[in-house]
């Protein structure tokens, strides 16, 4: 059931239905992993572009390790390898795109460039980044 409001962009019905069905059987597998997946292209979708966000961290202050630990926990945690989620995929990709622009200095920078920019409506370009995909 999840899975199916996952597909429809109903991200809170998805996380409330595998949270729920966890309450209900703790014993289920794969719940332990889907709802971060659920909740990585909630936020992409709520704050678009903001991949502090994607990797949840509030602080834009935060320094490169603390930036790379969020990376790293949510890569492993919401891998296709280790979540069975259908968002699984989609969810890496999205962390893996925040990681390439944070974790470069010069992206970085760019980046909190262009958040502080009061001009929102102009295009964030790294220069050297590839285009903004959809997933």
């Amino acid at each position: 059931m999840a899975e199916d409001f996952f597909m429809q962009q109903q991200y809170d019905l998805a996380i409330f239905s595998i949270v729920s069905a966890k309450f209900k059987n703790p014993q289920l597998p794969g719940l332990n992993t889907g709802p971060d997946a659920y909740m990585v292209h909630k936020v992409e979708s709520i704050m678009k572009d903001d991949w502090y966000a994607v990797l949840g961290i509030k602080d834009h202050g935060v320094g490169a390790g603390e930036i790379k630990k969020r990376y790293k926990g949510l890569a492993v945690m919401i891998h296709p390898d280790q979540c069975s989620s259908v968002a699984a995929e989609g969810a890496t990709k999205l962390i893996n795109e925040a990681w390439e622009h944070l974790s470069d200095a010069r992206k970085r920078e760019a980046y909190d460039r262009f958040l502080s920019s009061s001009k929102r409506s102009r295009k964030y370009d790294s220069s050297s980044s590839s285009k903004r995909r959809r997933y």
